[in-house]
């Protein structure tokens, strides 16, 4: 049986994953409440629309993202770590997530992200307003791994790998998302055997 701090732990992790995928690699580490759901629930689909608002609001209110003048961004403790393959969240975790311990009342000054020169250019939204008729993906749990693999190996952020792919997936058609990355990830030179090997892990 796991102890409080095991909990606590595991809740962490949770966290720590979740945002390492939505906002690593953006300029200042911040997005919007808006832009987190959109991640969630239109290009990643974890979520509802509804569902992934509701988890914003419950990280924001125990104090594991911080909330300034309509930008987010993890609070100081909190820190982002990749997740392995075969990840995804558990809605139910975050939502029964305790308050962080030692939450800062006030807005932290984050010091800028060290990133390559491109990624402090603004994101663009990646919003998809219509309903997507694509296909859903079979290797859908490798999908957070390969998007961080791809942002490790072309110094691209998360968010830039994801928007390439989904601008690849309007544009070709019914081709799954796990697709589009292999083609983006091609494009930046990655290693093509470690993409199609840590999308074969899931079936192994």
């Amino acid at each position: 049986m796991l102890g409080a701090s095991d909990m606590v732990d595991e809740h962490r992790s949770e966290v720590c994953h979740l945002l390492h995928i939505s906002i690593e690699g953006l300029s200042g580490g911040v997005t919007t409440s808006g832009e987190l759901s959109r991640i969630w629930s239109l290009e990643l689909q974890w979520f509802t629309p509804e569902e992934a608002n509701e988890v914003v609001a419950v990280l924001i209110e125990r104090g594991w993202l911080t909330e300034s003048d309509g930008r987010i961004s993890p609070s100081i403790g909190v820190d982002l770590s990749r997740p392995p393959l075969g990840w995804r969240p558990s809605r139910l975790r975050l939502l029964g997530i305790p308050v962080l311990s030692e939450s800062p009342t006030t807005p932290p000054v984050r010091e800028p992200v060290k990133k390559a020169p491109d990624k402090s250019k603004p994101m663009p939204r990646i919003s998809d307003p219509t309903p997507s008729n694509l296909p859903p993906d079979r290797a859908e749990s490798s999908i957070p791994g390969l998007i961080a693999m791809i942002a490790d190996s072309s110094a691209l952020a998360n968010k830039e790998v994801l928007r390439r792919a989904q601008r690849k997936r309007r544009a070709l058609g019914p081709v799954t998302l796990w697709m589009a990355l292999a083609l983006v990830a091609r494009e930046q030179g990655v290693d093509m055997h470690d993409v199609t090997s840590a999308i074969e892990a899931d079936y192994a």
